[in-house]
């Protein structure tokens, strides 16, 4: 069962182009929104594309000359992972590298890319290593400083993920109201659509165990060494009420950018699902800026 529905089940299947890239370890679902110059949105670690769709459907209704992808991340959304991969963020960098090349004659190397949480880490060491990156938008961004929650280390066991995998199946409906709840605060009323967005994969327990391992190999402090060394046009924002990044921590790391930052007073830790309005403008400064660069 595809943790997100095909191309074919999905109402607006007309309003984008949905393409399946092959890369050395498994395949990987993109969404395409648009026509024009590409920019690359990366979601969270447990997330999928369509967290940004409604940022992007905002952003190209307003700037017809850009185009937005929007991957699944391997082992998410409607991506297929070959089994017993990792999921370090060189992993990830290597692997979206590979998207980005596939992707390239259709747009180009995107220069603009926006992530979500670990995603904009993601986004960050990215433009470490692919010089077209000129701007980045970085939401509710994970930043080297975040502490790794020590009870991470027990999901690198395979017998763990297992067994947890197969506690979680007939419970993966109240994750996904666990999670959307822990995330975006107690006022944030999540849509039924994406509260099974995210309590899908959870009823399968090999996904499941996926995701574990994903959560497993997460280590923020690896960004510390991965950071671009050369101005960029970024811009962070984040939730006042956000659980998991503290406003101090984004308020580092626009600093250490040399950036701007926004604090949206209500937002949690979905900003995607929250303010994508206010992503899309965000966004649009950025194009902005990178188009006049």
């Amino acid at each position: 069962m595809s943790p997100w529905p095909t191309a074919a089940d999905r109402p607006d299947q007309e309003t984008c182009l949905v393409r399946d890239i092959e890369i050395t370890d498994g395949t990987v679902r993109v969404t395409i929104l648009g026509e024009g110059r590409p920019v690359l949105f990366l979601h969270g670690i447990s997330a999928h594309g369509r967290a940004w769709r409604s940022v992007a459907e905002a952003f190209v209704a307003e700037h017809p000359d850009w185009m937005c992808w929007l991957p699944d991340l391997l082992g998410r959304g409607a991506s297929e992972a070959s089994p017993g991969l990792s999921y370090t963020l060189d992993d990830e960098v290597r692997r979206i590298r590979e998207v980005i090349r596939a992707l390239a004659p259709h747009g180009g190397a995107p220069r603009l890319v926006a992530g979500h949480s670990q995603g904009a880490a993601v986004a960050l060491a990215l433009a470490g290593v692919e010089p077209a990156v000129h701007g980045l938008l970085l939401a509710s961004p994970v930043a080297a400083g975040i502490r790794r929650p020590p009870v991470l280390g027990l999901l690198g066991s395979e017998p763990v993920r297992r067994a947890v995998g197969n506690m979680f199946a007939p419970l993966h409906g109240h994750i996904g109201h666990l999670v959307l709840r822990r995330a975006g605060g107690p006022a944030f009323r999540a849509p039924p659509a994406l509260v099974e967005a995210y309590a899908r994969p959870w009823a399968d327990p090999a996904r499941a165990r996926t995701l574990m391992r994903i959560l497993a190999d997460w280590r923020p402090a690896d960004l510390e060494s991965r950071m671009p060394d050369r101005p960029l046009a970024a811009h962070v924002v984040t939730g006042a009420r956000d659980p998991r990044i503290p406003v101090a921590a984004a308020r580092r790391l626009a600093a250490r950018l040399g950036c701007g930052i926004t604090v949206a007073p209500e937002g949690g830790h979905v900003l995607t699902e929250q303010h994508p309005r206010l992503l899309a403008r965000l966004l649009a400064g950025l194009a902005a800026t990178v188009s006049a660069a």
